[in-house]
């Protein structure tokens, strides 16, 4: 694993496995979007899916206390995903979002050679979570207050997807709802798989196969 710079800042950086593999599973971790969460709980995940033969790039990006509240969080995603695709020219990039990650992942699915994604227990309907209130009022926080943002910040606004998309959601998730993925669903179109029985964190932990499955396909 190497890690590689996409901007100035400490947070502004990818972790890079390379087996070369024709697919590259970019990776986008959650957390509601605040700072005291990092992309280090997905490491088990990373290397997991490098033993299956696929290549990954893991993203960091400023968050919420650090000065990554909306848009810059999503400026950050952006140049990460960008920067995967420079590291992998000619390869399949495969968004892989989890929670948070996965709105991220659906709003950067038109960046250029983005060939899927894969919205894990994702946070794909924010004005809806916005409504919930979840995790202690996240969606206000990232959104710096101004709700004026919320309907560019929101990837229900930005369907149909311009790439495939494949949601996958335990029901029996507490972190964040299976409505957010069934309304998602519902209005673009993509292909919703729910998971029985499955909480939020075992769809990103070394096992998942249906995450690896839903990578793999096209």
């Amino acid at each position: 694993m190497r890690t590689v710079d996409y901007g100035d800042h400490a947070d502004q950086v990818v972790d890079v496995w390379d087996n070369g593999s024709d697919t590259v599973a970019v990776l986008v971790h959650g957390g509601y979007w605040r700072v005291r969460y990092d992309r280090s709980y997905l490491v088990p995940f990373a290397e997991y899916l490098v033993a299956q033969g696929l290549s990954v790039v893991s993203l960091e990006y400023r968050r919420i206390g650090n000065g990554g509240e909306w848009p810059v969080i999503f400026e950050d995603v952006a140049a990460g995903v960008d920067k995967a695709v420079e590291l992998f020219p000619g390869k399949r990039i495969v968004l892989v979002g989890h929670s948070a990650g996965g709105h991220l992942s659906l709003l950067a699915a038109d960046r250029p050679g983005v060939a899927k994604v894969v919205a894990v227990g994702g946070l794909c309907d924010l004005a809806r979570a916005h409504e919930l209130g979840l995790s202690d009022n996240a969606v206000t926080l990232l959104l710096g207050g101004d709700l004026g943002r919320l309907a560019a910040a929101d990837p229900m606004n930005q369907v149909p997807p311009p790439v495939p998309v494949t949601l996958l959601h335990g029901d029996a998730d507490t972190h964040v709802p299976l409505e957010l993925s069934q309304r998602y669903q519902e209005k673009s179109g993509a292909e919703l798989v729910v998971l029985p029985g499955i909480g939020h964190f075992e769809p990103v932990e070394p096992g998942a196969a249906a995450t690896v499955a839903a990578i793999r396909s096209n």
